[in-house]
């Protein structure tokens, strides 16, 4: 019995020592235990340390470039959070895909008559077997290389999703330009419409207009001063919105730095398209492509049979008794047949899901270029003076106005070619901003990591 003893001290030993079998050593570093199975991951699993590049800092209190925004929201957008999550899940998967089966015991306990013996007297006999199983080397790297391989996808979804932040986050700052620029021209519609009410005021007061000029005067200033609250109001919501995507991290007082007229340069078609072969959610599907390709090779190798050697104990009529096995399994009638078909037949639809990606980038890169060339060309149209001009003919309306050498329907319709003129230039541009930056995001530009 102080043999049984041993042995079953022997095994709480191997149990509280982590299993530790041979490749599964331990070492401590910073106070703590590490398996070797843990380290095979360590470069795999932990977060790479993120700095804010130095052209993208911001210093409160100052205007924001587009570019200090970006990286304010690659920075802070909580959704980045979930994507943390997915990597810590696919580091879990690794973890799991390294871990060692556990040992299986199996113990007995009979009372049987004694040998050899009629007087009827029982012994006790005792049994105990623990078994190890070890899987073969390829069956092992094969399950390894296929949990490895699902944390490049949780990247390219990452980087598919800096992607589309750009493109909004553009889109919400030019939406706030847009706006605050449409609140200015606002104000300066209500300024001028209080000076006709002011010049028609004097002319009615002193005879040379009738009544109904200054009624007409009076709601044209009255309509101004309501699009103006209008306009603060949507400022109030593109602020709202741009301050969202940057996670809350703007404030409220928050300004910015460019303009409207700030457009980028264009691109030639065979650039964009260029730009656009190295798109994240193409690089997210090559991605799935080897991670595919790895599962394939993890149920190819998933019918090796293991390896069991076991260790079996016992006791029987006083004498103790101790012997070695070996077990493994004999794959005659299942080789994963199923499993390898079904992982191909994911293959397949995985390469034909790539290459229709493929077509609807270059389709999307198509007509977003064509939409951006289209609206450069409108916002250009507004560069050979037709806004100088339409101020102008408001200005001369007014002194002729003034003079008494013209009625008052002129002058209006002279103000409202002037204020539709500004509103067109100002929504030309703010069409030139929202295409380029859905020209970016269909060719993979924006991926900004802070």
């Amino acid at each position: 019995m102080r043999f049984v003893s041993a042995f079953f001290g022997s095994l709480s030993l191997l149990y509280l020592g982590g299993c530790a079998l041979p490749g599964n050593s331990v070492a401590i570093t910073n106070s703590s235990v590490v398996t070797a199975a843990d380290s095979e991951v360590t470069s795999a699993t932990q977060p790479r340390s993120r700095e804010i590049p130095k052209s993208g800092q911001h210093v409160p209190g100052t205007p924001l470039t587009l570019e200090e925004t970006l990286a304010v929201a690659a920075r802070s957008n909580p959704t980045f959070a979930e994507f943390q999550a997915n990597r810590q899940a696919a580091a879990a998967e690794v973890i799991q895909a390294l871990a060692y089966p556990n040992p299986e015991a199996e113990g007995s306990l009979d009372l049987a008559r004694s040998r050899g013996e009629m007087s009827g007297e029982k012994s006790l006999e005792f049994g105990l077997s623990l078994v190890q199983p070890f899987e073969l080397p390829g069956k092992r790297r094969a399950r390894r290389a296929a949990a490895e391989a699902s944390l490049p996808i949780v990247e390219r979804e990452e980087a598919a999703f800096r992607v589309t932040l750009a493109k909004e986050v553009t889109q919400g700052y030019a939406t706030v330009l847009y706006y605050e620029q449409a609140l200015q021209t606002a104000n300066e519609n209500a300024r001028l419409a209080s000076e006709i009410e002011a010049v028609v005021g004097r002319r009615v007061d002193g005879g040379e207009a009738p009544e109904v000029d200054r009624i007409k005067a009076r709601l044209e200033s009255l309509q101004a001063k309501r699009a103006v609250q209008s306009q603060q109001r949507r400022v109030g919501s593109a602020r709202a919105v741009l301050n969202a995507l940057c996670g809350g991290t703007l404030g409220e007082d928050f300004t910015l730095a460019e303009t409207l007229e700030s457009v980028a340069e264009p691109l030639a078609l065979e650039t964009s398209l260029r730009n656009a072969q190295d798109h994240p959610l193409l690089r997210r599907v090559d991605a799935a492509l080897d991670r595919q390709r790895a599962i394939i090779g993890r149920e190819e190798s998933a019918w090796y049979p293991d390896l069991k050697p076991g260790l079996q104990v016992g006791q029987e009529d006083d004498k103790n008794s101790i012997g070695v096995s070996l077990g493994v399994e004999i794959p005659l009638f299942n080789r994963n047949q199923g499993g390898i078909a079904g992982a191909k037949a994911e293959l397949a639809r995985l390469e034909a899901e790539r290459e229709r990606v493929r077509i609807e980038v270059e389709r999307d890169v198509h007509q977003a270029w064509q939409a951006y060339q289209s609206s450069r060309e409108q916002a250009g149209a507004f560069g050979d003076g037709l806004r100088e001009g339409a101020a102008e003919a408001l200005r001369i309306e007014t002194f002729l106005y003034e003079q008494g050498e013209t009625d008052f329907l002129r002058l209006l319709e002279a103000r409202r070619t002037a204020r539709a003129t500004e509103a067109e230039y100002l929504q030309a541009l703010f069409d030139a901003r929202i295409a380029r930056a859905e020209l970016n995001q269909v060719m993979g530009i924006g991926e900004n990591k802070p």
